[in-house]
């Protein structure tokens, strides 16, 4: 089906694109400042493209009359977009992991590594929240847009300092997670809050699924769709 998708050459080329820039980011900027990192955010962005491979043949009218039309508004986006997002998270970690880690202690042996797992918890939730946006956008893209906006954007502008604060209180919890359970623990507890967002938002797809679609999301997926 999905050679009824919306330019899916297009939207896989630029996924691709947003992954090789975050690791790109990644290898060349490392920055253990920030609680989110960029590179993070590029990956998630990729994840975006990934969604809307999955949900724009749905738009089509043999995908509507289709029995299988449930479960192709409801499942498979959220498992497009788990599959790369578990894999983009994955390589995410291991660079912070590996590579971060190994540079700011080559820069300061006495450094703390803390900021490193602050980095992989807040990044998987940023991930878990953008893919409740995507249920929502593909429905209600105005609200769930402006949504995005109030919450996400202060949350990155938040995030992305850690001389505040609040950044400071949500470092030391993590080091007393640590403390407490050990650094495995952090990761464990990353990715349950990213397996959390897309559980999140396959149940948002199925209550929402009578909704009819946004218009504004698809207005060039139903052009094309008339053609179908």
């Amino acid at each position: 089906m999905l050679k009824f998708g919306l330019q899916i050459k297009t939207m896989t080329i630029l996924s691709l694109v947003f992954f090789a820039l975050g690791i790109v980011y990644e290898l060349i900027d490392f920055n253990s400042n920030g609680m989110i990192p960029f590179s993070g955010l590029y990956m998630g962005i990729a994840g975006t493209y990934i969604y809307s491979v999955a949900i724009t043949p749905t738009v089509s009218s043999l995908v509507q009359t289709s029995g299988l039309n449930r479960k192709l508004q409801t499942y498979v986006p959220v498992l497009f977009a788990g599959v790369s997002g578990a894999f983009t998270f994955t390589v995410f970690a291991g660079l912070r992991l590996f590579v971060g880690r190994a540079r700011l202690l080559a820069a300061d042996p006495a450094a703390d590594t803390t900021v490193i797992y602050v980095n992989i918890l807040c990044t998987a939730v940023l991930l878990a929240f953008l893919c409740l946006y995507y249920s929502f956008s593909y429905r209600y893209y105005v609200a769930a847009t402006i949504v995005l906006c109030v919450i996400l954007f202060p949350l990155l502008f938040l995030f992305i300092r850690m001389d505040w604060g609040i950044s400071q209180q949500i470092c030391a919890y993590v080091a007393g997670i640590i403390e407490k359970h050990g650094t495995v623990f952090v990761c464990v507890l990353s990715y349950a809050v990213l397996a959390l967002g897309y559980i999140l938002g396959y149940l948002a797809n199925c209550a929402l699924f009578r909704k009819p679609m946004s218009t504004l999301a698809f207005r060039a997926a139903l052009r094309q769709a008339e053609s179908k």
